[in-house]
């Protein structure tokens, strides 16, 4: 199991653009074997977007950052991010 909490911080004034991207990849994303939770949040302020993610195995989340919608996302991400995804790989605590 693959547990990812990706923090995206788009410049101010492609927020609402880079959300929208976001947005518009959730039910297809959900839909791809592998794929358990795909979920978007963000922060009081509005500043960064938040993906919790979680796929079945290494290979489905690899399958997933080869779909043309997440392609289109990362060419996006060159020019509209504040700062690099900041990606978290987790541990369930037992």
């Amino acid at each position: 199991m693959i547990n990812i909490v990706a923090k995206i911080t788009p410049k101010p004034e492609l927020f609402d653009d880079c959300k929208g991207r976001l947005q518009s990849i959730l039910t297809a994303t959900r839909a791809e074997s592998g794929c358990i939770r795909f979920e978007l949040y963000s922060n009081a302020e509005q500043h960064c977007l938040f993906l919790v993610e979680q796929f079945a195995s290494q290979e489905a989340l690899d399958s997933h950052y080869q779909q043309p919608y997440v392609t289109a996302v990362f060419a996006f991400y060159e020019s509209a991010l504040a700062v690099p995804v900041e990606v978290n790989y987790l541990q369930a605590v037992t």
